[in-house]
């Protein structure tokens, strides 16, 4: 296992994120889809995540989290700016029980032009990882990939829109969706929002593990260490580790 630099914050800023329920921290998120204020499907059968009342408003939104693409939430026409060769990305993973252990998935969906919106999430930006955090209950704290590539295959400009996605798998097999509208800016725009250590952290008590697969494992699972270290995904974690610090 390896472990993220940290950054050390007050408590009560840590605290703050948990009580504000946030999933996605940096650079921004569509919407809060964590209200319950909908019908939960031990009452209601026929409840798909959005009920409609009476009056024909909507319940909004029981389970939304759960709902592909993005939780449930439409697509925002308050975007947010992000360099065009990738940025940070901040989560607060811990906001409901169950996620001592999930594992996580950063993709990006393409609006191409003449779209309303991207077609699908299917362009991976880092390899699948998994996060380990000090309880099964609700914790406070996040995690921050401070420089998220893009796909090198894919040729993206300035002022094309993206809509990046972050996939948590819980350990109970409910996975969740958040998302952020994103317009591609110039590294150097002026417009955009600075990474500190206060909106880009890793909190001390929240772990990571690779992610790799092999046909070098022994009976007794047991991998040698040049064969582990020349798989693909294991070398792919290891470059986004020596960019984010963790081994320098």
């Amino acid at each position: 296992m390896w472990s993220l630099p940290t950054s050390i914050l007050a408590l009560v800023t840590a605290l703050g994120l948990a009580r504000a329920h946030t999933v996605i921290t940096y650079p921004g998120w569509r919407g809060n889809s964590l209200h319950t204020n909908g019908t939960a499907p031990e009452d209601n059968p026929d409840s798909r995540g959005i009920d409609f009342l009476s009056n024909g408003s909507l319940a909004f939104p029981w389970g939304m989290q759960w709902m592909y693409p993005c939780g449930g939430m439409p697509l925002t026409t308050n975007r947010t700016k992000w360099p065009v060769s990738g940025g940070a990305v901040s989560v607060q993973p811990g906001w409901f029980p169950g996620h001592s252990k999930a594992f996580f998935y950063v993709n990006i969906g393409i609006q191409e032009p003449g779209q309303l919106a991207p077609p699908n999430m299917s362009h991976p930006v880092v390899p699948p990882f998994q996060i380990t955090g000090p309880s099964n209950l609700e914790y406070a704290g996040q995690f921050c990939l401070p420089q998220v590539g893009m796909p090198v295959n894919i040729s993206l400009t300035v002022g094309q829109n993206i809509t990046l996605q972050v996939v948590e798998a819980a350990q109970h097999g409910a996975a969740l969706y958040s998302c952020v509208d994103i317009t591609l800016a110039d590294d150097n725009d002026p417009d955009l929002v600075p990474v500190t250590p206060q909106n880009c952290f890793n909190s001390s008590d929240i772990g990571f593990n690779l992610l790799f697969t092999t046909k070098s494992l022994t009976a007794t699972g047991i991998v040698s260490g040049a064969n582990l270290l020349s798989t693909p995904l294991v070398l792919v974690a290891l470059a986004l580790a020596v960019a984010s610090g963790v081994l320098l």
